[in-house]
C-alpha cells in the first residue's frame, strides 16, 4: 500500500470529514417550539411584521430553521432589501444544510448595509459550508480592511488559515521502523516516504517510496493512489504498488476500497486486494466497521485471503481509538487468523498470527507532527517480531 500508511488509514482520510465544516448559525437541535403565543397574535394580525419578525426569531432560537425560513420568505416578499430579514434568511439556509443558496441573500444583503458586521460573519460561514474556503478567507480579509477597529476578522483570517492547511494542505511523511526477530535471525528494516496532495474536490493523490530490508535482502517499493469522498455518505479508493524485482514485497500490488457512513456515527467499508508475489499470487477480501463513541472509536475487520492453490482463510483484527486535538490519534489493535506473508525470500506462506499494537499520530502544531508505532507480532512457529516505528509529519 502507499509507502508508510496502511490501506485503512489512507481511505480513512477520505472518508473522514475532512473539508467539513460544522453548519454556522445560531441554531440549535430542534427540541423546541416557536412561541405559540407571537403564533397567535400573528393569526389575529398577519400583516403586521413585526410580530412575524419575532415570530421568526423566536423560532430560530428553537432550532426550527424551516419554519424561521418560511417566516422570513414570507417578510421578504414584503421588503425584499431588509438586512435584518435577508441575514436571518441566510442563517435558516446554512442551517438547512443549503449554504450556497444561502449566498444570495447574504451577499445582497451586505451590499444594502455594508457596515452590518453580523451579515459579514454570515456571509463567510455560509462560504465555509459551502466549501469555498479560498473564497471565505478573502471575505475575512475584505472585513479585515472594512472593520479594522474589530478583532474577529483577523481571529477568522487566522482560524480559516488553519483550517485550510488541516483539511486542504500538501502532507508529507517521513518514517523509519526497526523489527527484531525471535532466534536470533537478522533484523528487518524499513524507511518510507508518503505524500498526499489535494487535488480538485476532495480527490486526493498519494504517492510514496518505501524500502526495506529483511532476510538480508532489500526491495525498493514506490506507490501511486487516489482517495475521494463522494457526497456526504460515501468515499472510495484506488491504490497501486510496484517493486521491480522483488523477493519479499509484492512486485505489484492494487488495492481498492469503498466506503459509506451510516446513522448513528458508524462506518463500513469493504476492501479488495490482489498482490502478486514472484512465487504466488495473494488475493483478499476484508469488510470492516467502524463506531464512534464521541471522540473515541471501535472497529472490527474481517480478512479473507486465497493464495493460489490454497482455500480462502480467515483474520481478524480489533481496533480502538481515540481521536484527540487538530487530526491527533491514538489507536490499539489486536490481531487474529491466518495470513499469507513472506517468510524468506521467494517464499509466501500462510500461518496463524497473532499480534498486539499501538500507533498514532501526534500533532504538536498544525503544519509539525510525529507518527509513532510499537507492536508484538507471532508468525505462526516461525518466530516473533517486536516492531518500533518513528516518524516526521508535515502539512504545508
Amino acid at each position: 500500500m502507499i509507502a508508510g500508511r496502511t490501506e485503512a488509514t489512507a481511505l480513512r482520510q477520505a472518508v473522514a470529514w475532512a473539508g467539513a465544516v460544522a453548519l454556522a448559525g445560531a441554531f440549535a437541535p430542534g427540541a423546541f417550539a416557536c412561541d405559540e403565543s407571537l403564533r397567535a397574535q400573528l393569526a389575529a394580525a398577519p400583516a403586521d411584521t413585526d410580530l412575524r419578525y419575532d415570530l421568526a426569531r423566536s423560532c430560530s432560537r428553537a432550532g426550527r430553521a424551516a419554519e424561521t425560513l418560511a417566516e422570513y420568505d414570507t417578510l421578504l416578499a414584503i421588503a425584499p432589501d431588509n438586512p435584518d430579514w435577508l441575514l436571518g434568511q441566510g442563517q435558516s439556509l446554512t442551517a438547512l444544510g443549503r449554504p450556497r443558496e444561502a449566498l444570495t441573500p447574504l451577499e445582497k444583503a451586505r451590499a444594502v448595509s455594508p457596515r452590518y458586521e453580523d451579515v459579514w460573519r454570515a456571509n463567510i460561514a455560509a462560504l465555509e459550508a459551502a466549501g469555498e474556503p479560498d473564497r471565505a478567507a478573502a471575505l475575512a480579509a475584505e472585513a479585515g480592511r472594512a472593520f479594522p477597529e474589530a478583532d474577529w476578522p483577523r481571529d477568522k483570517q487566522a482560524a480559516l488559515a488553519r483550517a485550510r492547511l488541516l483539511e486542504r494542505g500538501t502532507r508529507v511523511s517521513l518514517g523509519v521502523s526497526y523489527e527484531d526477530l525471535s532466534g536470533g535471525r537478522p533484523s528487518w528494516q524499513g524507511a518510507t516516504l508518503a505524500v498526499d496532495h489535494p487535488l480538485q474536490g476532495n480527490l486526493r493523490l498519494l504517492a510514496g517510496a518505501n524500502v526495506e530490508e529483511r532476510f538480508d535482502t532489500r526491495d525498493e517499493q514506490f506507490s501511486v493512489g487516489l482517495v475521494d469522498r463522494i457526497g456526504n455518505n460515501w468515499s472510495w479508493g484506488l491504490m497501486l504498488d510496484a517493486a521491480s524485482d522483488a523477493e519479499i514485497l509484492p512486485e505489484w500490488n492494487l488495492v481498492a476500497e469503498i466506503g459509506r457512513r451510516l446513522p448513528g456515527d458508524r462506518n463500513v467499508s469493504l476492501r479488495a486486494r490482489h498482490a502478486s508475489y514472484a512465487a504466488v499470487d495473494v488475493d483478499s477480501l476484508a469488510a470492516t466497521i467502524e463506531q464512534y463513541f464521541a471522540a473515541f472509536r471501535a472497529a472490527y475487520s474481517l480478512t479473507a485471503s486465497k493464495p493460489d492453490g490454497i482455500s480462502a482463510r480467515l483474520g481478524h483484527t480489533l481496533r480502538f481509538g481515540r481521536d484527540y486535538g487538530e487530526g491527533s490519534q491514538a489507536t490499539l489493535a489486536f490481531g487474529y487468523g491466518d495470513e499469507a506473508e513472506t517468510i524468506a525470500p521467494g517464499v509466501v506462506q500462510v500461518t496463524r498470527n497473532k499480534s498486539v499494537s499501538v500507533n498514532g499520530v501526534h500533532w504538536t502544531t498544525p503544519a509539525w507532527g510525529f507518527a509513532w508505532e510499537a507492536g508484538w507480532y507471532r508468525q505462526g512457529d516461525l518466530y516473533d517480531r517486536v516492531r518500533l516505528r518513528i516518524g516526521l509529519e508535515h502539512r504545508f
